[in-house]
């Protein structure tokens, strides 16, 4: 006759086999999550840099058209001692003035640039910092996620064996009952007696079910979730 040490001997192998499936799901992902973070601040970094580029160049431009400018306005007023009439005196401070509006928007542009070009500045030097400690520290936590895939994969390959072997003493029908338990109840087939009730569920169990169940003298479930019932006399 099976004991319900049997099945409680399965469920905790069924459980740390449940626990290393959950984990080697999730260390793939967390891998991929932390390529996926480098990337990110390797690509945000370069595009730093481009816009750098950019920036510079624009720079560049501002500060040629600005001289020209003030190379024309200066023409200008020189030329405003030359003319003879009004008309042209008119004529060139008008074109005076157009060249100081064009100059004032160059201007205010280019501070515009040189503010975002020393905000990126600083922004690309904090990436590239995070970037070394990142990368620095990427390859150990990759070989520690792989030694510990590696590790759970060889201690399921031993639990697999461990339960192969135990599932050997167990009587089929007994067997195939605790697998349709664990496979409605999430993984938990076997629960111990709290007081009077179910450890599972909460529901009442009778005293004569309760005093068979601690004598272990009969497998016993739950009338309410079918959980094989134990008592824990810890």
């Amino acid at each position: 006759m099976d004991s319900i040490n049997q099945i409680i001997t399965l469920q905790h192998i069924d459980s740390q086999l449940k626990d290393i499936a959950e984990l080697l799901g999730d260390l793939p992902k967390k891998v991929e999550e932390l390529k996926n973070e480098e990337s990110a601040l390797i690509q945000s970094v370069e595009d730093g840099k481009i816009r750098l580029k950019e920036l510079d160049l624009e720079l560049n431009k501002s500060e040629g058209l600005m001289k020209d400018i003030n190379v024309k306005i200066d023409k200008h007023k020189d030329q405003l001692f030359l003319v003879t009439s009004n008309k042209q005196y008119d004529a060139l401070q008008l074109e005076i003035d157009h060249l100081k509006g064009e100059l004032d928007e160059i201007e205010t542009k280019t501070l515009e640039n040189t503010d975002e070009k020393e905000q990126l500045e600083d922004r690309i030097q904090s990436e590239e910092e995070n970037l070394d400690l990142l990368s620095n520290n990427l390859v150990d936590r990759r070989t520690k996620l792989e030694v510990l895939m590696n590790e759970s994969s060889e201690q399921k390959l031993k639990l697999e064996s461990d339960r192969k072997n135990h599932i050997v003493s167990i009587n089929e029908s007994t067997l195939s009952q605790y697998t349709r338990i664990n496979n409605a109840r999430d993984g938990l087939s076997v629960v111990s007696i709290t007081g009077s009730a179910c450890g599972g569920c909460g529901a009442f169990v009778p005293p004569q079910i309760v005093s068979e169940v601690r004598a272990a003298k009969n497998i016993h479930t739950c009338d309410s979730c079918s959980r094989f019932l134990y008592w824990d006399s810890e």
